[in-house]
């Protein structure tokens, strides 16, 4: 993944990089599709939210892999 550790900036961002990491297209990424059933696993979740707390993420994996969605996500990145 080429914007490893590039926190998204906004929503639209985020659901590019959430639909390349998963291989499916961007409009499968909606805001309440469980991103486990489009196939990211555990492992998965640790690589795309280590990458972001590398750069300067404050939130935990486990918040991140509680909550599966581009919408929950988004929330977090935010805050």
């Amino acid at each position: 993944m080429s914007n490893q550790g590039v926190i998204p900036e906004d929503k639209a961002e985020l659901r590019r990089v959430l639909a390349d990491r998963l291989g499916v297209s961007v409009s499968e990424v909606t805001d309440d599709v469980n991103l486990q059933d489009l196939g990211l696993d555990s492992i998965g979740v640790m690589g795309i939210v280590s990458g972001w707390q590398r750069g300067g993420l404050q939130g935990e994996i486990a918040e991140f892999a509680a909550m599966p969605t581009l919408k929950a996500w988004w929330e977090l990145i935010s805050r």
